[in-house]
């Protein structure tokens, strides 16, 4: 007979042997299996012990966050606020906030402005108007075939911080409704013709101009601008000669090539007493411009004669129907009275938000929230049992069945338990409480941490500045001039003596002085370009107009919101102007360059920059090690035996052994920094732990395919073997027939 080698994947039983041969091969190889089931049978022990640490590794990283929620100062000074009348007013507060009793009235609410056409015929049919007319400093223009419906969605898709809306009431109902996005004073809608008469014939406007802002009584400002140099006829639309006259002298402005910048300096060169400039503002963080008049005369001096100052915003006719006046809330604190364009102020207490609902006077009581104080410290207490109880679920033995826990008789596991155990009861207070015994804490039989409520109630209500100082971490230096700023799980607490403070190097500002002293008022616009670290590589013009003298400059510049934050400017002892960085050392560097070369009649600052003095960062060492400065603020490099993490700040002015900063661990803080030498992802023992199994694993794996590589070379060589004996006993029995046939004939 013919078979096919086990090679092929055919599979036969014994045709002349009559044994059955794949029962035969499958049992010697089940039977030479049982080392991969045992294997198999480690490797999954392995992984679930892995899965096990796993979990273990989330319950200590679940105590490591509770722990870090006592670490810092903020944690014990969450606030609370009560009010007497929540129809007056709702109040919110945060850690900020000062513990006091303020009685507060609402006075008024904030409203936006709402102002309304005429009746028109309806809002479909062409109103044959043309022209421009400007709302807000942005253009809009209608043409003949423009129903008030197409004006509505002009006006919106302006983007001028209005919304225009119609109300249909029928024919010879129909209006057009504008209404400011924001409420509050400073959100007033500014409406003028640019050309033609559109907003007139509208009904918006009743003819009659009248100064739109005084800051006093012989200044007049006209609105914000996006540019101070675009023509005005692409800026606002207006077109054809223009003129108006101040203090008797006729300006002629040519709006194709003039812009507002002309505007001032033609008012400058006409020579009477009243000057002009165009200062920079902000706008919901946008740079714009402002043409500003100042004179003895004004506003009475000016005529306008042609409309353009009322385009440009100076002037404003008043409105036909005004819906809703603009208005800003107005509250009254403990007798003091502050106004807002909005009804929520966060700023008149600090940590305080009060939102305003209605007119009235109310209490408000804000109060330290030592329930959330609490709720933090039991938060410690939960993580802690969490993890405690997970090690003993996972550590039980049965004495009936012998089977144990996957962390039965660990030893990660029992020393986390063992090192907690100590930390928790351990001396680490320095004032009344020393230890959590005496906040009311104690072990029970299984190992978890009880608490006497009334014991943490009374230790937090009465002596919270000790409740603090047992648990989080704490810095000190009898020089005032070193201060505790933070610390890292892996700086190590200090004996009583402290760490010394080596300062080689003291922090130091940033300035820069103009070349020149300028003796007369600026004299043409210029621009000075304020760079470098401190402005976070975002260069910042700031305009210097025509007419201002160098003082105005220096108050011009510190009152800029996107200058007066970072740097100071003033007069130096030889009249010349001077900016001081307000960050010390290296990321407090600045330039500040002009466009016109330095001269008597300019900032004197020049075009290739002012005289230049860089601030450097502290330099210097903690206890002996290695720290980088950042500013006034020196930080224990990573890596360091004892101060890694630690950061300090130096205010003084002189180097040397300048003193030490004592450092202490209490005890959240130290939990947090024990967890770490377990949980570190690199060198934590459960990593080493879990390293380990893994490494287990993978040779367990090893073993199992070399012995399944060898049971299959096993199976194989059987399936040879035997198909080798069937074809003997099939030759055999062939020349059994055949002799059988010879020796049966021959009888």
């Amino acid at each position: 007979m013919s078979v096919n080698g086990p090679q092929s994947g055919i599979r036969f039983t014994g045709l002349s042997s009559g044994l059955d041969i794949e029962n035969i091969i499958s049992a010697l190889i089940r039977a030479e299996s049982v080392s991969v089931q045992r294997l198999q049978a480690q490797q999954a022990q392995l992984s679930a012990r892995q899965t096990i640490y796993d979990q273990f590794r989330g319950k200590l990283n679940g105590l490591n966050a509770a722990t870090a929620a006592l670490g810092f100062a903020n944690a014990y000074t969450t606030t609370k606020a009560t009010n007497s009348d929540t129809a007056i007013g709702t109040v919110s507060t945060t850690d900020a906030a000062s513990v006091g009793t303020y009685n507060i009235t609402v006075n008024q609410l904030a409203k936006n402005h709402k102002v309304s056409s005429t009746a028109q015929t309806n809002t479909t049919d062409a109103l044959a108007l043309s022209g421009s007319f400007i709302v807000n400093g942005k253009s809009v223009t209608v043409e003949a075939e423009d129903t008030l419906s197409n004006i509505a969605s002009k006006i919106n898709s302006a983007n001028a911080g209005v919304t225009a809306s119609l109300i249909d009431g029928g024919t010879n109902q129909a209006y057009l409704v504008m209404t400011a996005n924001t409420a509050g004073v400073d959100a007033k809608i500014q409406l003028s013709n640019a050309s033609g008469t559109a907003l007139s014939s509208l009904g918006f406007l009743n003819g009659t101009a009248a100064v739109r802002e005084a800051p006093d009584a012989n200044t007049v400002l006209s609105t914000a601008q996006s540019s101070n140099t675009e023509t005005l006829e692409t800026l606002l639309g207006i077109t054809g000669a223009k003129s108006f006259v101040i203090d008797g002298n006729v300006i002629n402005i040519d709006p194709s090539t003039d812009s507002l910048q002309t505007i001032a300096d033609q008012i400058n060169l006409a020579g009477g007493p009243s000057t002009a400039t165009v200062e920079t503002v902000q706008e919901n963080g946008t740079t714009k411009y402002q043409l500003k008049i100042t004179g003895a005369g004004i506003p009475g001096s000016i005529t306008d004669t042609d409309g353009l100052l009322e385009a440009v915003g100076v002037f404003q006719q008043g409105y036909n129907s005004q819906l809703s006046a603009a208005q800003d809330a107005s509250i009254t604190v403990d007798g003091i009275t502050v106004t807002n364009n909005s009804n929520s102020f966060t700023t008149v207490l600090p940590g305080v938000t009060f939102n305003a609902i209605k007119a009235g006077t109310t209490e408000i009581t804000v109060s330290r929230d030592n329930t959330a104080i609490k709720d933090k410290v039991k938060g410690m207490q939960k993580a802690f049992n969490d993890v405690i109880d997970y090690i003993r679920t996972n550590s039980s033995f049965d004495s009936e069945t012998f089977q144990s826990g996957a962390l039965f008789g660990d030893q990660v596991a029992n020393q986390v338990e063992s090192t907690l155990n100590q930390l928790l009861f351990s001396d680490l207070g320095t004032g009344s409480f020393k230890n959590l015994a005496d906040l009311g804490f104690t072990l029970d039989d299984q190992g978890q941490l009880e608490v006497d409520e009334s014991k943490l109630d009374a230790a937090i209500a009465n002596d919270l500045t000790s409740v603090k100082n047992l648990l989080m971490a704490t810095g000190s230096s009898t020089n005032s001039q070193i201060k505790y700023v933070s610390s890292s799980n892996k700086t190590l607490a200090s004996l009583s003596g402290g760490y010394q403070v080596d300062i080689t190097q003291t922090a130091t500002k940033s300035t820069v002085n103009g070349i020149m002293a300028p003796v007369l008022p600026m004299v043409g616009g210029e621009i000075l370009t304020f760079d470098g670290a401190l402005f976070g590589g975002t260069a910042i013009d700031l305009n210097v107009t025509s007419g201002q003298t160098l003082s105005q400059v220096v108050d011009q510049i510190n009152s800029d919101s996107r200058l007066k934050d970072l740097i100071v400017a003033s007069i130096d002892g030889s009249g010349q102007l001077q900016f001081e960085s307000k960050r010390y050392g290296t990321n407090g560097r600045f330039t500040v360059v002009s466009n016109q070369t330095a001269s008597i009649n300019n900032t004197g600052i020049d075009t290739t920059g002012g005289t230049t003095v860089d601030g450097v960062d502290v330099a210097g060492t903690i206890n002996g090690e290695p720290a980088t400065g950042n500013g006034q603020f020196l930080l224990g490099d990573s890596g360091n035996d004892t101060t890694d993490g630690l950061q300090i700040q130096y205010t003084g002015s002189t180097t040397g052994l300048v003193g030490n900063i004592v450092f202490n661990r209490g005890v959240a803080s130290l939990v947090g920094y024990r967890l770490e030498s377990f949980t570190d992802t690199v060198n934590g023992l459960l990593s080493a732990t879990n390293t380990s199994l893994k490494d287990q694993i993978d040779y367990l794996g090893t073993r199992i395919t070399d012995i399944q590589t060898n049971l299959q070379l096993r199976e194989n060589t059987l399936r040879l073997k035997f198909a080798a004996m069937e074809e003997t006993i099939a030759r055999l029995q062939s020349q059994q027939g055949q002799l059988s046939a010879v020796f049966g004939s021959g009888g």
